[in-house]
């Protein structure tokens, strides 16, 4: 994995690091009607350097959920590097890809679950074209318990939690859903009210003290990257027990960034300076960085002129340009 600090060039290995700034170039050719580009040169002060023209934007990207700069890869790094090669062999297409695994998931080490999880995910990543997205259905069980007659609700824990008052509606007695297996929620409603429907159905036919299992979908997102991210599959994602909702070493990990993406735009040359923040959740509509750049003295994070969020295969922007270069360049004087 690229450390804090060590330049991004091309060619380069596909790593979270370089699958969000293919994403980041790509989204701000849209939004800018601007060709950027990587540049081949070493990028002493940054962690890369895009290109629009003669113009030159410096790069600081960090991961949200990253450990220390000094701490040897985790476990859980190291699996989701192998299982990310086992994925890079079976593509059917060249291309760079990213699987963006939900908070709370695990690649499994054994077998056969491994290689069952390996055949879904790398169906899923055949026949994309740069830039689509896919969610992939990954079975799971979910526990259900019905604890008495009285009452008419479900109590939830895990991924489910949220859509507890829909799932409990005209529900006779009272009831236990342990969906800690569900990471990841669909996107369309229709999936979402599939999995309703199959806990509702089984809530019907249980007996008080009754423990049912409710085979439903984890639904995982893979990407293919735009055309100039690096060869390969990257598996992008967070420890297992980091937990999304907790602002707390979000806001940590946050300020470490911009205070480092400062240091390098003071000691460095450009036109523009963006920062590329990579986070591990299960839904964009999940990110606590914009608030946390709302809590923050102005004054922190005055140097910079773009901070961007790439999560769940998209680009959010959290921090915008006060001027761009190139509209410098057409105001009269």
């Amino acid at each position: 994995m690229t450390t804090p600090g060590e330049a991004i060039t091309t060619p380069a290995k596909l790593e979270p690091q370089s699958a969000a700034l293919s994403m980041v170039i790509a989204w701000m050719g849209n939004r800018f009607y601007r060709t950027f580009r990587p540049s081949d040169e070493a990028a002493a002060s940054f962690d890369a350097i895009l290109t629009q023209r003669d113009r030159r934007i410096g790069v600081t990207i960090g991961l949200l959920a990253d450990n220390d700069p000094a701490d040897a890869a985790t476990e859980h790094e190291t699996n989701n590097a192998a299982f990310a090669e086992l994925l890079t062999a079976d593509l059917d297409q060249p291309g760079g890809y990213a699987l963006w695994l939900p908070p709370g998931a695990v690649i499994p080490t054994e077998e056969p679950a491994r290689s069952d999880l390996r055949i879904l995910l790398s169906n899923g990543l055949s026949g994309l074209n740069p830039g689509d997205h896919r969610e992939v259905r990954i079975p799971i069980i979910l526990k259900l318990a019905k604890i008495e007659t009285d009452g008419a609700y479900v109590s939830v824990t895990g991924g489910l939690s949220s859509q507890w008052t829909t799932i409990s509606e005209g529900i006779q007695g009272a009831f236990h859903l342990d969906s800690r297996s569900l990471h990841r929620l669909p996107a369309e409603t229709a999936e979402l009210d599939i999995i309703i429907s199959r806990v509702r159905d089984r809530a019907a036919l249980l007996n008080p003290e009754e423990v049912t299992d409710v085979k439903v979908h984890d639904y995982w997102l893979v990407t293919r990257l735009p055309d100039s991210a690096p060869q390969g599959v990257v598996v992008i994602g967070g420890p297992p027990e980091l937990d999304p909702r907790d602002g707390v070493p979000v806001r940590r990990s946050f300020r470490r960034h911009v205070s480092r993406a400062v240091e390098q735009r003071q000691s460095g040359d450009c036109e523009l300076s963006v920062l590329i923040l990579v986070g591990a959740l299960a839904h964009m509509e999940d990110e606590l960085v914009t608030s946390a750049l709302r809590g923050m003295n102005p004054a922190a994070y005055g140097a910079l002129d773009l901070i961007v969020l790439v999560a769940d295969g998209s680009v959010r922007q959290v921090l915008q340009p006060r001027s761009l270069p190139w509209e410098q360049e057409r105001a009269p004087s």
